[in-house]
């Protein structure tokens, strides 16, 4: 039986709101540059965010630009326009890491979905009691709450008598007469 693992790329609802997308798109060719951006994320996910060619040696340019089917020239200003955006680093050994892409990655099994879609469909709808019975958690929590804010108040007031007293001590100290 085939263990495969599905990965999805998860896009929040403000995505291209963002200011980094919105400074990217506004570019000349900045749809392209968006495009690439989003293929890259795609080609990361199974990695971690690495681009990496069968996870021996990082993609440079002219490879980006084959697996990508973008101008070399899109890429090249593309990766440095990300790299200055903070979307992007580019390591000491070369390989380009995508540095949403932790935030942005799913995840599951086959076995995981077959066990997720069997539970879907034999859930039944748990018994409820209409009886129910009002608690006064609530009061009990204010309570609880009073008696430690009016705690917390004694302790305050018990500090500000014993820093007077101390204070007072000291004084006298300073005033008494040394025969």
């Amino acid at each position: 039986m085939s263990n495969k693992k599905y990965y999805w790329l998860k896009l929040k609802d403000d995505f291209f709101e963002r200011d980094e997308i919105k400074i990217i798109e506004s570019q000349k060719n900045g749809k392209d540059y968006i495009n690439f951006y989003l293929k890259l994320l795609l080609k990361s996910v199974k990695t971690e965010g690495t681009l990496r060619f069968k996870d021996a040696i990082p993609y440079n340019l002219d490879m980006l630009s084959t697996i990508t089917n973008c101008n070399i020239d899109t890429v090249n200003t593309a990766i440095n326009t990300f790299i200055s955006l903070g979307l992007m680093e580019k390591w000491e050994d070369g390989t380009f890491y995508m540095l949403e892409v932790q935030n942005m990655v799913g995840s599951e099994t086959s076995s995981a979905e077959r066990v997720r879609k069997h539970r879907l469909k034999n859930t039944k709808p748990l018994q409820c009691n209409n009886n129910v019975i009002n608690c006064n958690t609530e009061i009990e929590i204010e309570l609880e709450s009073e008696k430690w804010q009016k705690w917390n108040d004694q302790q305050i007031q018990k500090q500000i008598k014993i820093d007077k007293l101390e204070n007072l001590n000291l004084a006298s100290r300073d005033n008494q007469v040394l025969e």
